[in-house]
């Protein structure tokens, strides 16, 4: 039997004494811990919280000035859930506003946590310009070392010689017939309207018969379509006939009807198909508009109340995807316009041309191409280092690109035309005017002799417009990150270093747009020279003419041509512009400019 001293006893109890205030340390460092942590993860979910309750009072600030823009002045505590939220409206600019929306936890009074948004907002639509240069059925040319940096969209043929360059990929689609082959559009005595995709009727699901003249590929059709709110993009189709009504399990072709070129005024909207299927000729088919039931955001469709077009009915129904859809008869006749193609189509070079990217198109001939060649036929190309003999890289019997749709509408035009007339009518201006306010312009617009004129935008000329000898029209730097445009019905003629520009702020634009037609007049619609600047040319109608150094951003036009040495660069941020519009449109966000602190 072993027996301890008192020195072994109380070194026993010093060692238990020493262990137990070890284990009570850790004890309450893991209580302190767990006591943080739970502090830390109360105001992670309070900070998150009171972000979300910011990002409530943005959504229904937005809402409410789309609603009621005049009397909507922002909200000094609204209680929402665990939390509350104020909002602050800024009048910026012409139709721009800042929102400041600020979430609290629990309170505005008493907060513990709180998280605030900003964001600005303009009346006005976004605009995408998914390509440096887009062309229409006229076409392009391009010689004498003129370039494109980045890639282009033709519905019409190319010709590229004398060292021209196109560094991104060129698409070239199957040609369109310039007339529909059907249409149905009313006179304005006998114009109706048909409400559609409201929450209180059943008249979701709209389709127009059509029996096309020719059998043909089909390319697109044209709608003549307003919006009240905002409603979303929606899916069109071509389905084929069942008894007199459209069959759902026969879709022919479908397309997206951008909600951003439509107006709440009528106008007409293309709408390209992403495939181009063969349409025969006396046969029946549908356009079907395919929405959903919203109470504020839905679409009205012009209609000819004598029913002029005689061929097919136009129907509505509930739902189109039902196992034994219903469909009614509307008694009017929809208004729109289908076109057909088929037209062979072709990128042509000649004297060391060349295509850095990938070439899509009918017929490719006499091309340096570096990536990939796709065609049905094809001529002299050299693609990727070789001939197409046995060369992986050439692509024979490829489906020709479907023809794309212009990025502005006709309606998005008269909307900007309304707001600048809504600013008053005066004559045209010759000489040098400090600001050219938002207004009608009858007559021409000359500036000349290094004149700087700041424009609020919209403004709409019913003339001409000149820019030379280094004049310059400057978008007003309140309008911030938006763009703006000015609406030429004559013709423009940049030179000299006439030229344009935005706010200041990065990401704004001013836009030159002419609605010259070319077509019928002959004659250019926009001709720029001379190192014109950094900006955006417009001319759906029209024919562009860019020489001498010209350098842009973005060009869309019917036709282009482009010589000695004028350069498109793309810049990406042009694919979702956002132009500031009238009192009448909706309040958007504009790109860019959201902020949390």
């Amino acid at each position: 039997m072993t027996i301890l001293n008192f020195n072994q006893r109380g070194a026993i109890f010093a060692l238990a004494l020493i262990a137990l205030t070890a284990v009570l340390i850790v004890a309450v460092v893991l209580l302190s811990s767990s006591f943080n942590y739970k502090q830390s993860s109360r105001y992670s979910i309070d900070n998150l919280e009171a972000t979300t309750l910011a990002e409530a009072g943005i959504d229904k600030a937005v809402a409410s000035l789309n609603k009621a823009p005049s009397s909507y002045n922002g909200e000094s505590e609204t209680f929402l859930g665990h939390g509350s939220y104020s909002v602050a409206i800024t009048t910026i600019g012409p139709g721009i506003k800042q929102i400041t929306a600020t979430g609290y936890v629990p309170d505005k009074a008493n907060p513990k946590t709180k998280s605030q948004i900003s964001i600005q907002t303009s009346q006005g639509e976004g605009i995408s310009f998914s390509y440096a240069v887009q062309v229409g059925n006229g076409g392009l040319t391009m010689s004498n070392n003129s370039r494109v940096n980045g890639s282009i969209y033709a519905n019409g043929n190319i010709l590229m010689d004398n060292g021209s360059t196109i560094t991104g990929d060129a698409y070239v689609a199957g040609g369109t017939q310039s007339n529909p082959d059907q249409q149905s559009e009313c006179v304005s005595s006998n114009c109706g309207n048909f409400e559609f995709g409201k929450t209180s009727n059943s008249q979701l699901d709209v389709a127009q018969g059509f029996k096309p003249a020719s059998t043909l590929v089909v390319n697109k059709v044209a709608l003549r379509l307003k919006k009240i709110g905002s409603p979303t993009d929606v899916q069109i189709r071509i389905l084929g006939d069942n008894n007199g009504s459209p069959n759902k399990n026969n879709e022919r072709a479908r397309g997206t009807l951008y909600a951003n070129l439509v107006t709440n005024t009528y106008g007409w909207v293309d709408v390209a198909f992403t495939t181009n299927p063969v349409l025969t000729a006396n046969t029946p088919y549908w356009i079907v508009v395919d929405t959903t039931a919203n109470s504020s955001n839905y679409w009205n469709w012009s209609t000819d109340t004598l029913q002029g077009y005689t061929a097919m009915p136009a129907k509505w129904s509930a739902n189109w995807q039902a196992s034994n859809p219903v469909w009614n008869i509307t008694n009017s006749d929809l208004d729109f316009k289908l076109y057909m193609g088929g037209v062979a189509t072709s990128i042509t070079g000649a004297n060391n041309s060349f295509i850095q990217g990938n070439a899509y198109a009918n017929t490719l001939n006499s091309l340096r191409i570096s990536k990939h060649a796709y065609y049905q036929v094809q001529s002299l190309l050299t693609v990727n280092g070789s001939g197409c003999t046995n060369n992986p890289n050439c692509h024979p019997g490829a489906t020709d690109p479907a023809p794309l749709a212009m990025p502005i509408s006709d309606a998005n035009i008269q909307e900007w035309k309304d707001s600048a007339e809504s600013g008053g009518i005066q004559n045209g201006v010759t000489g040098c005017p400090l600001t050219l306010s938002r207004k009608k312009y009858v007559g021409n617009v000359t500036l000349t002799n290094n004149c700087i004129s700041s424009v609020d935008a919209p403004i709409w000329i019913t003339g001409n417009l000149v820019l030379d000898n280094g004049s310059q029209m400057r978008l007003n730097p309140s309008y911030g990150a938006s763009s703006g445009v000015v609406i030429v019905d004559g013709t423009i003629k940049l030179s000299n270093n006439g030229r344009m520009a935005g706010s200041g702020t990065a990401g704004s634009y001013l836009t030159a747009l002419s609605t010259y037609d070319s077509s019928i007049n002959g004659n250019y619609a926009i001709e720029s020279d001379n190192g014109s600047s950094s900006m955006i040319l417009y001319a759906g109608l029209g024919k562009i003419k860019l020489s001498n150094n010209a350098q842009l951003k973005e060009v869309t036009a019917w036709r282009i041509e482009m010589d000695n040495g004028s350069t498109v660069t793309y810049d990406t941020g042009l694919s979702g512009l956002f132009f500031s519009s009238g009192p009448q449109g909706s309040f958007t966000v504009i790109k860019g400019t959201y902020q949390l602190k």
